[in-house]
């Protein structure tokens, strides 16, 4: 019981430090989506 506690803990802290970090990630690739659609209408319009 208290070695699953324990792995249980691990997992819970590992995704508590690793959520922004992943979050920023997301973050940056929608912002280079984003800039992708805006230079591809600009052509059109």
């Amino acid at each position: 019981m208290k070695t699953i506690s324990i792995f249980i803990l691990l997992i819970y802290w590992s995704i508590m430090i690793f959520a922004p970090v992943v979050s920023k990630d997301v973050k940056l690739s929608r912002a280079k989506i984003n800039n992708m659609k805006i230079v591809e209408q600009k052509p059109q319009s």
